[in-house]
């Protein structure tokens, strides 16, 4: 009996961030202890049948660990990393291997020249490609965080790092078509690969991967894909 072969899509929320995020870098506070919290992120990607998770926390691995562990425990699958400036401020998101331990990844920090976890806004020294690059050497892939918001690539104008092929796969804020900035949709033409200044042999991958900074995030349509 031949075997059926077809392509399967899984539910991706591929920035997810540990408890303390929004305490540490938004000033705000959604209540709720490290258990709960991750209680709750469990309980939410479950309810919406996202299968496929990204933690990625600014610059810091110090509380992947527990969230990793429930989601892991209720079977979903997780690839942890980081979000990274480079030295010209444009946020990038690094995810590792499922196995890739936090020891790892504490070491790939300082590989990108971030050795300080309480300074993980703080930028690299590295440029976005040589970023793109010492994350393809350890392993990793790298996608364009936010990227036509603040301390996103294109918001910076960036065509070159656009351009690089080590760039797989670029963050959105909602929907495509929606796009728009003050030269009209021009965002919008870049991602179709029909501006000629930004023109990439293979285009981009387009994604919805909002920050999660409380579980209920994970019910917007803009953190997942």
């Amino acid at each position: 009996m031949s075997k059926t072969r077809y392509a399967r899509f899984w539910k991706c929320a591929l920035q997810v961030n540990p408890w303390d995020y929004a305490r540490k870098y938004r000033k705000t506070d959604h209540g709720l202890d490290e258990s709960t919290y991750n209680q709750q992120i469990l309980q939410i990607c479950q309810s919406e049948e996202i299968r496929v998770v990204g933690i990625a926390d600014h610059g810091s691995v110090n509380t992947l660990d527990g969230l990793r562990q429930v989601l892991v425990n209720g079977v979903i699958v997780v690839f942890p990393g980081f979000e990274i400036a480079s030295s010209e401020k444009a946020h990038f998101v690094c995810l590792f291997s499922e196995n890739t331990t936090k020891q790892q990844l504490e070491r790939y920090l300082g590989s990108l020249k971030l050795t300080d976890p309480e300074e993980g806004v703080r930028p690299s020294s590295l440029s976005a490609e040589q970023l793109l690059g010492e994350v393809r050497r350890l392993g990793g892939i790298a996608y364009a965080a936010h990227c036509t918001e603040k301390n996103g690539v294109l918001q910076r104008q960036l065509n070159h790092v656009w351009k690089n092929p080590l760039l797989l796969a670029a963050q959105i804020p909602g929907a495509l078509d929606d796009l728009k900035n003050d030269e009209g949709n021009g965002y919008r033409l870049i991602l179709l690969n029909k501006n000629p200044d930004y023109r990439r042999e293979r285009p981009i991958g387009i994604i919805n991967a909002k920050d999660v900074a409380e579980p209920k995030d994970l019910q917007l349509a803009q953190t997942c894909c």
